[in-house]
C-alpha cells in the first residue's frame, strides 16, 4: 500500500506544472505533458519549501501550498490560448514509441530497486553496494527534511546547515514527515520517487530527440541506445576475461561502468542506468534542463518572449536541483540561442527578447544561496588537466562514451549535410561544454564528481544527434547511421547487462575494494535502530565511531535511525577538515578509560546517545567498561545480543 500511496503523491506532484507545459506545446502534444511534469515537480518542491519555511509544516498546509502552486500556474498561463511554440503534430505512432522507450527504461531501473533492502528468513536486510553510497545517503537527507528545519541541518555536524542540493528530497520528505502512516517508510517513498524520475527522464530525452527529428522510431532508437549502450567497458572486460581464461562470474566483482578508472586510471563516467538507481536528484536537474532545451530547439531565438521566460524558469529549476548542472544547461541554452539569433536578420532584437530568461534563472541561483545549499563549494573547484583526466584522455573518453558518441557524430554530419542542423545547436553546445569540463574542472577531494555529471549531460543530449542520422533522407547517410548504431549496441550493451545484474545481486557477500559488495543489517541492528526511531526525540544526536567504521554502513544512524550524529565522515558532501576533527574527538571519547573525560567530550559535542556494536568493541576494547554499567556519566538504555545504546547523562 505504501508504494501505491506514494505513486499517487508523485503523480500529484507533477500536476502543477501542466498548465505551463500546455502553454508551451499544447495539451495534445506529449511535449506539453512531459515538460509540464518537469515544471510540476519543481513547483511542488517550491510550494513545500515555502510551507516549511513559514514555520508551520503540516499535511493541511502542504495541500494548500500545492493548490496555490497549481492555481498560480494556471493564472500565469490562462491568457495563452494557443501553444507558444509551433511543433509538428503528435501521432499515435509517436505515443507508442514513447511508451515503449519508457518501458525499456523501467525494465532496467526496477529490478535493482525490487531487491533493495530485501529480507531473508532470519530477518537480515541486504543492500547492494553503491546503493549504500547513494540511496542510503538519500534516506539520511530525506530523514533530515522530514524534521522540517529550514534550512535543513547537516546530519553529521548539526550546528551547521546542510550544504547540499536537497530540493529533490522535499517531496518524499514532506510525505514521510506529514503524510498518513502508510507513507512514513522513507525507503519505499524514495524508491517510487526514483522510478518515477527515471520514467520522466527517459520521456524528456525522447522529446528532445523527437524535436530534433520528428520521427517516432528514430527518436526511440536513439534514446534507447543512449540508455542501453553508452559504454564499451563491459565489452572490454568480457574480452579480457575470455583472453585470460577466467570464469565469467568474475564480472560480479567489477564496478563495470568504472573500468576506465579501475584498469586504465582514467575518468569515471556513469551511464544513464546509474541515473535511474543512484542519482535521481541530478536526474531531476537534467529533466528541467531538457525542458529548457526542448523550448529552445522548438522555437529558436525567434520564439515568443513567453517561451523564453518559461525556458528560463526551467533553467531556474535545474539550478535549484543542482546548481552546477543547471548552470551548464543555462550556458548551453544561452549559447545555442545566441548562435541562432546571430544568424537571423534581427540578431539584437532576438537576443534582447531571449534575455528575459536570465531573470528566473538568476532567481533560481539566488534561492540556492538563501538556503545555503552550496556553502563553500565554489572554492572547491580546480581548473586544469588534473587527476584522472590526464591519463589517456582520448582513449578513456571513447571507452566510457564511444558507443554513444559515434552514432551522434554520424547523425551530426548527416544533419549538416542535409541542412537540418539548426535544432541541434543547444545539444551540440552542451556536449562540447561537458567534454571540456570533465577534463579541465575538478572538485577538490573528488576528481570523479564533475566527470559523472558531465558524462550524464552528454548522454541526455546525444540522442538528438543520433536520431538525426537515423532519420536522414540521404540513403548513404542513413545506412551509415544504422550501421554505426548496430555496432554501438554490440559494443555497449554488455556494460548495461552486467550493471543491471550486479546492481540487483544481493547474494554477493564477498569484500569489494574497501567495502563489502553487499551490506547486511542483521535483526539486532534493526531492533536497535527501530528503538531509536520509536523512543528518542527527532532532534536527538546519536553517535557511533565513523573512523573505525570506514566505508561500512557509514550512515547507519542518519539513514536508518533517522537521527543526527555529532560527527561523521560523509562521503557525499564536500570535504571539510571539521568532519575529521570532530570524528577524532569522538574516537577519543570511545578510546579513553576515563568516564569523566568521555562525558566531557560527549557533552561538548552535544551527543545524547552513544552507539556501541562490534566495530567499537573491537577498536576500543579498553574503553568499553565506562559505558557498559550504569554510572554517573553514562547509562545503558538499550541492549541486545549485538548493540548497546547508552545515554549521556545531563
Amino acid at each position: 500500500m505504501g508504494a501505491i500511496g506514494y505513486a499517487v503523491i508523485y503523480v500529484l506532484a507533477l500536476v502543477p506544472g501542466l498548465p505551463v507545459g500546455f502553454a508551451l506545446f499544447g495539451r495534445r502534444h506529449a511535449a506539453g505533458w512531459v515538460a509540464g511534469a518537469a515544471f510540476g515537480y519543481f513547483f511542488t518542491a517550491l510550494a513545500l519549501w515555502a510551507a516549511i519555511a513559514v514555520g508551520h509544516p503540516s499535511a493541511v498546509l502542504f495541500a494548500v501550498a500545492w493548490a496555490l502552486a497549481l492555481g498560480g500556474s494556471w493564472l500565469a498561463t490562462r491568457a495563452v490560448h494557443a501553444p507558444l511554440l509551433n511543433v509538428p503534430a503528435w501521432t499515435a505512432r509517436d505515443t507508442r514509441a514513447l511508451v515503449l522507450t519508457i518501458l525499456l527504461a523501467l525494465v532496467i531501473a526496477v529490478p535493482p530497486f525490487a531487491r533493495l533492502g530485501e529480507s531473508d528468513a532470519q530477518g537480515n536486510r541486504y543492500y547492494r553496494a553503491y546503493f549504500t553510497a547513494d540511496f542510503v545517503w538519500h534516506m539520511a537527507v530525506t530523514a533530515e527534511i522530514q524534521k522540517f528545519a529550514m534550512p535543513p541541518r547537516n546530519m553529521y555536524m548539526p550546528h551547521r546547515p546542510l550544504h547540499y542540493y536537497w530540493a529533490y528530497f522535499l517531496v518524499p520528505g514532506a510525505a514521510a514527515g506529514a503524510g498518513p502512516r502508510v507513507l512514513t517508510d522513507i525507503q519505499t517513498d524514495l524508491t517510487m520517487n526514483a522510478i518515477g524520475t527515471a520514467a520522466l527522464l527517459t520521456a524528456s530525452i525522447f522529446i528532445v530527440a523527437w524535436l530534433a527529428v520528428p520521427r517516432a522510431w528514430a527518436a526511440a532508437a536513439a534514446t534507447g541506445l543512449a540508455i542501453v549502450a553508452s559504454s564499451a567497458e563491459g565489452f572490454v572486460a568480457l574480452a579480457s576475461i575470455v583472453r585470460r581464461g577466467a570464469p565469467l562470474a568474475t564480472v560480479r566483482d567489477l564496478n563495470i561502468d568504472a573500468i576506465s578508472n579501475w584498469w586504465f586510471s582514467g575518468l569515471r563516467v556513469d551511464g544513464l542506468p546509474r541515473c535511474f538507481w543512484w542519482v535521481p536528484q541530478h536526474s531531476t536537474a537534467y529533466i528541467l534542463g531538457l525542458a529548457a532545451m526542448a523550448a529552445g530547439m522548438a522555437g529558436g531565438s525567434g520564439a515568443p518572449i513567453g517561451a523564453h521566460l518559461f525556458a528560463g524558469l526551467a533553467l531556474a529549476g535545474a539550478i535549484a536541483f543542482n546548481p552546477f548542472v543547471g548552470a551548464i544547461f543555462a550556458v548551453a541554452w544561452g549559447t545555442g540561442i545566441a548562435i541562432d539569433a546571430l544568424r537571423s536578420p534581427q540578431p539584437i532584437a532576438r537576443l534582447a527578447r531571449a534575455a528575459i530568461a536570465v531573470v528566473p534563472a538568476a532567481a533560481g541561483l539566488a534561492w540556492t544561496q538563501v538556503n545555503q545549499m552550496t556553502g563553500g563549494a565554489h572554492g572547491m573547484l580546480l581548473l586544469g588537466l588534473l587527476g584522472n583526466a590526464r591519463n589517456q584522455p582520448l582513449f578513456n573518453l571513447l571507452l566510457s562514451l564511444g558507443p554513444a558518441l559515434a552514432p551522434a557524430a554520424v547523425g551530426l554530419a548527416a544533419a549538416v549535410r542535409e541542412r537540418r542542423a539548426r535544432p541541434l545547436a543547444i545539444p551540440c553546445v552542451l556536449i562540447a561544454l561537458s567534454v571540456a569540463l570533465m577534463h579541465v574542472v575538478v572538485l577538490r577531494g573528488d576528481d570523479s564528481w564533475v566527470g559523472f555529471r558531465a558524462g550524464q549531460m552528454i548522454l541526455v543530449a546525444v540522442p538528438a544527434l543520433t536520431a538525426a542520422g537515423l532519420a536522414a533522407a540521404d540513403g548513404i547517410w542513413k545506412k551509415a547511421a544504422i550501421t554505426t548504431a548496430v555496432l554501438a549496441l554490440f559494443a555497449g550493451a554488455p556494460t548495461t547487462a552486467i550493471d543491471v545484474y550486479n546492481a540487483q545481486d544481493i547474494t554477493n557477500l564477498s569484500p569489494g575494494p574497501g567495502f563489502p559488495w553487499t551490506e547486511v543489517l542483521d535483526p539486532n541492528q534493526r531492533e536497535a535502530l527501530e528503538w531509536l526511531r520509536r523512543t528518542t526525540p527527532d532532534s536527538a544526536v546519536v553517535q557511533l565511531d565513523a573512523i573505525a567504521r570506514g566505508r561500512t554502513i557509514w550512515s547507519i544512524i542518519p539513514s536508518f535511525a533517522e537521527r543526527r550524529q555529532a560527527a561523521g565522515t560523509p562521503r557525499t558532501l564536500v570535504a571539510d577538515p571539521e568532519y575529521q576533527e570532530r570524528s577524532e574527538r569522538v574516537r577519543a571519547m570511545y578510546a579513553t578509560t576515563d568516564a569523566r573525560e568521555a562525558w566531557n567530550i560527549a557533552r561538548a559535542l552535544r551527543i545524547d546517545y552513544v552507539w556501541i556494536d562490534e566495530v567499537e568493541r573491537a577498536a576500543y576494547p579498553a574503553g568499553m567498561a565506562k559505558f557498559e554499567a550504569p554510572a554517573q556519566f553514562f547509562a545503558p538504555v538499550f541492549r541486545n545480543a549485538r548493540v548497546t545504546i547508552v545515554r549521556v547523562m545531563p
